[in-house]
């Protein structure tokens, strides 16, 4: 009987870290206009704020990317629109800086959307 218990109790901490990971596998999808764009790293959400990989989402609304190296800035123009976005304000994920993708969208004359279910952050950008 006592082992039967013990067995139970296992499944069911067994179950409940299995469902842990897979919620956070479901990494939220970058929408820009009604495609999703696949970004490598994806989507990363930390502290309520959304970020992605700094070439892959500027180039998804549009955006031409300039690195400054010397002092760690990219600068993002969409036609007339530019906005300048330090690495300091970004994270670095496998060696990749994402950035902050609401600024950059709005900054850029987009809006931007949180989806809870399936995760998903929209941009809509004319």
């Amino acid at each position: 009987m006592q082992k039967r218990s013990v067995f139970q109790i296992l499944l069911v901490v067994g179950g409940l870290g299995l469902l842990a990971g897979l919620a956070q596998a479901a990494a939220p999808e970058l929408v820009v206009n009604g495609q999703v764009i696949r970004t490598t790293p994806g989507i990363v959400v930390e502290e309520g704020i959304s970020y992605g990989p700094l070439r892959a989402t500027a180039e998804a609304v549009g955006g031409e990317v300039e690195w400054h190296a010397d002092q760690q800035m990219a600068v993002i123009c969409r036609g007339q629109q530019c906005v300048r976005i330090r690495a300091s304000e970004g994270i670095m994920r496998h060696n990749r800086l994402l950035l902050p993708i609401r600024k950059l969208a709005e900054s850029l004359g987009g809006t931007v959307a949180w989806v809870s279910s399936p995760p998903q952050v929209r941009i809509t950008i004319k």
